[in-house]
Formats: structure tokens, C-alpha cells, sequence
């Protein structure tokens, strides 16, 4: 994973990291500045976003969330939906790992 944490974050905080696919997609996108000041954001709102479900996982409860990032006409780079995982503890610390980055259809000229 990218971004394992940020080490100036004090201790006992929420650790957020963005998987390798995450960050490869966001690449692709030309979202990786934005995506960095979500992760960054995430250390300390871990439950920003939409609540989409949550889940248990190894024992383990999960909150996964959905964001949206507007886009950014001047530089072409599409609005994008962001998916992560907040598991609050144990085990500490808590964590936080961004999953998806997905890019929004772009709109369709009526006809």
C-alpha cells in the first residue's frame, strides 16, 4: 500500500492509506494530488463521506464510505467516486484504506 501514514499525525491517531490499485487508477486519472489531500483529510475524518454499509470482517467491524471529488475542467481530470474503509479498533490504531478510485460518466449533450 501507498501512503502507509503520516508520521507527524499524533499518536493514537487514525492511520489512512491508499491500496496500490487506489493509487494506480488515480494515476491514470490524474486525481493524485486530490487523492493525497483525501487520504491526508481521512487521518482525521475517517467517517467522511457517505456511509454505505457496514460489515464485519475477520471479527472486525468495517464502515465503508463513498466520496465524491468534483472534477477539474482546466486540467481534464474527470469528477471521481472514492471508496474507503474505515475499521475503527481494535486493532489499534485505527485505520483507514482507500480501496477504489472510479471515474464519473462524463455528461451526455442532449440531443
Amino acid at each position: 500500500m501507498s501512503h502507509p501514514h503520516n508520521p507527524h499525525s499524533p499518536a493514537g491517531g487514525v492511520v489512512a492509506a491508499v491500496t496500490d490499485r487506489a493509487a494506480q487508477r488515480a494515476k491514470e486519472l490524474g486525481a493524485e494530488q486530490v487523492l493525497e489531500a483525501l487520504r491526508a483529510e481521512l487521518e482525521h475524518r475517517p467517517r467522511l463521506g457517505r456511509l454505505v454499509r457496514t460489515i464485519t470482517e475477520g471479527g472486525q467491524r468495517v464502515e465503508l464510505y463513498s466520496t465524491r471529488i468534483e472534477g477539474d475542467p482546466t486540467t481534464g481530470r474527470p469528477a471521481v467516486t472514492v471508496v474507503h474503509a474505515y475499521a475503527p479498533a481494535p486493532p489499534w490504531p485505527p485505520t483507514v484504506r482507500i480501496a477504489a478510485v472510479v471515474p464519473e460518466d462524463p455528461p451526455h449533450p442532449e440531443p
